[in-house]
């Protein structure tokens, strides 16, 4: 209290010591606007991949994560893609010209300058195998560094930390123990890169963290090791029972050695083995798709940002669904090229009547036959092996909602403390993820 002489006194004001800014806590809502047109854009992609033979695939993936990104919202506010296809194509031309280029080169100067030496040549492959293996554990980490960097929320970016050497290194030492440990390192090292990744993310100059153990892993993929090796041995036993019911048909001079099945027994034989093991590949995602939850529930509630913790309610199920419905999906992407390619051919047939002689004759001539067939066929098996990626925008977006839908974010986030991070933005995009195909979206 203060007294002066002009009048009665007043409290004085106080303020405590530590007295500080109220921070802005916030709650935070995960949620999926399923993005718009997303069957067209993947006629628009197909169609530009084919006339640019294939260059514009860097194009068309910078499109589809523009949309995808921007379906999900955070608090309701969208994410924002920023990379470029540019940038993802320029990454492709640097890793082909300093290391697949290199690689190629070098295999080609062994053989000219000391010939085709087997021991050599196996040597120089295996070399090759494990470089390439190392890394890809590389672009993995790389790749995951430069979506985030380009991936942004209120305008405050992303960014992922950390060495790519070292997670390299632990994907190829703990990849190397796989077949000595029969699978059983897996849900560790999952577990573990999983761990790398997630410790060294930002949002901003807010780190996520990670902690957790591989234990609550082990019981269902337990389930799975056991499962798959049941699989495979139904498999060859129904593949064995088949060749020797066929064989035992054929009387016993199929017994003998150097015997080959006629050419219409040899298909069915192939169809039926084909069958056998789509059969045990649908029995794998089924049994699988349990596993495959746990992990990333397990992971989510691992994963907390301050002191906000994600949770996953990803169902084996829910997985299984997606699976099972984004193949037919892929398949009927399948059918959509083929028909109309069907139908042109048959046209084209039909009209061969119609053409004078020497038209008409030029594909019914062996020769000729033969020169338009080797001209056709890389052309054909080129679209049809595209025709499986031609609907993959449509079956990635569904599998990234089943994903974004069925994750929440528990607790609180003090949006005051996020602010712009100042890690360096990698100039070019997913090299070596490009290269080696390993990159998800």
């Amino acid at each position: 209290m203060t007294t002066d002489s002009t009048g009665p006194w007043t409290p004085t004001p106080t303020t405590p010591a530590n007295d500080q800014k109220p921070s802005n806590q916030s709650e935070l809502a995960l949620s999926w606007l399923a993005p718009f047109g997303m069957v067209g854009l993947s006629f628009v992609n197909f169609f530009f991949r084919i006339i640019t033979l294939g260059i514009y695939d860097f194009w068309a993936r910078t499109e589809v994560r523009k949309r995808l990104w921007s379906a999900i919202r955070l608090n309701g506010e969208p994410l924002v893609y920023t990379g470029t296809g540019k940038e993802l194509f320029l990454g492709f031309l640097i890793v082909f010209g300093i290391v697949l280029l290199p690689l190629m080169l070098l295999t080609v100067a062994i053989v000219f300058f000391v010939g085709p030496d087997p021991i050599l040549i196996q040597t120089l492959q295996f070399a090759i195998y494990i470089a390439i293996f190392f890394l890809i554990g590389i672009g993995i980490y790389r790749a995951q560094r430069y979506r985030l960097s380009r991936t942004t929320w209120r305008g405050i970016r992303g960014s992922l930390t950390g060495s790519s050497l070292r997670y390299a290194v632990v994907y190829f030492a703990t990849l190397l123990l796989i077949p000595f440990t029969l699978g059983w390192i897996i849900p560790w090292r999952t577990t573990k890169l999983q761990s790398m990744i997630t410790n060294n993310a930002h949002l901003g100059t807010q780190p996520f963290s990670f902690s957790g153990s591989s234990g609550p892993l082990y019981g269902p993929f337990a389930l799975l090791w056991f499962g798959v090796i049941a699989i495979t041995m139904v498999a060859f036993m129904l593949i064995g029972g088949l060749v020797q019911m066929i064989q035992g048909s054929m009387g016993p001079e199929a017994l003998e050695p150097g015997f080959k099945l006629p050419p219409d027994v040899a298909a069915y034989v192939g169809v039926l083995t084909l069958g056998i093991f789509a059969f045990g590949y649908l029995l794998y995602l089924f049994i699988s798709a349990w596993y495959r939850a746990r992990t990333i529930n397990h992971f989510a509630r691992c994963t907390l940002l301050d002191t906000a913790q994600f949770k996953g309610r990803v169902t084996g199920a829910g997985l299984l669904w997606i699976d099972i419905t984004n193949l037919l999906i892929l398949m009927l992407g399948v059918i959509a090229i083929l028909v109309p390619i069907t139908a042109v051919i048959a046209i084209i047939a039909s009209l061969g009547g119609g053409l004078p002689d020497t038209a008409a004759q030029i594909p019914t001539t062996p020769g000729a036959a033969t020169g338009l067939a080797s001209v056709l066929a890389p052309l054909m098996l080129v679209v049809f092996a595209l025709s499986f990626t031609l609907l993959a925008p449509v079956t990635q977006a569904r599998a990234m909602g089943y994903l974004i839908n069925n994750l929440s974010i528990e607790g609180t986030l003090d949006l005051d403390k996020i602010a712009q991070g100042s890690a360096d933005q990698l100039k070019t995009g997913e090299g070596l993820s490009q290269a080696f195909d390993i990159d998800a979206f």
